[in-house]
């Protein structure tokens, strides 16, 4: 019996990644990154899509999964593998993520939760529709710390990405800041 469930596949700026929307939600909040099968070990969804060979990063969001591939594996051998494990995992009903992985930082200060504010409000919703996220890592001496997910994080355009749109967007909206910088993993 076929599965009922309609995925939509939605090509992202990276060539390696591509983003696959669900009907139905995957977590409540956030976005999680698997970048390896050992990382997800705990995670139901993306250790099935971590068992297709050529896979090498799971996003996890509330309504998509942004997969990345290895440059030798063709999209067309992988992508109707990836909508049956994803077809698989909504008819299993299982977590895609484990409770205990939901993400409980909250900002203590005032400007933190005005960047947090303005990356939820607008930034996260462009990035979300190239099949990524963006996380904040803090300030340190007037710089927000972010970091890139998903497709967005190994995109080309990344760089772009944060001086053309994230900082410029956060230095014209709060000018005590100094900058935006991309930390690392």
């Amino acid at each position: 019996m076929t599965s009922p469930h309609t995925i939509d596949t939605v090509p992202t700026p990276n060539p390696d990644a591509l983003m696959f929307k669900v009907p139905e939600t995957l977590v409540p909040i956030g976005t999680y990154e698997f970048k390896s099968v050992a990382q997800s070990s705990d995670a139901p969804l993306p250790r099935r899509i971590f068992d297709l060979t050529g896979v090498e990063g799971v996003l996890v969001a509330p309504r998509f999964v942004t997969v990345t591939k290895n440059e030798d594996t063709p999209w067309p051998m992988l992508v109707p593998l990836i909508k049956d494990a994803l077809r698989d995992f909504l008819d299993s009903g299982d977590m895609a993520v484990p409770e205990d992985g939901l993400p409980v930082d909250v900002p203590v200060d005032e400007l933190s939760r005005k960047v947090l504010a303005l990356l939820d409000e607008f930034i996260r919703p462009a990035i979300a529709q190239d099949g990524g996220d963006i996380v904040f890592h803090g300030i340190e001496d007037g710089v927000v710390m972010v970091k890139l997910i998903g497709s967005c994080g190994t995109c080309p355009s990344s760089t772009a990405t944060l001086a053309m749109g994230v900082e410029r967007m956060l230095l014209e909206e709060l000018p005590e800041l100094r900058g935006v910088r991309h930390v690392g993993t």
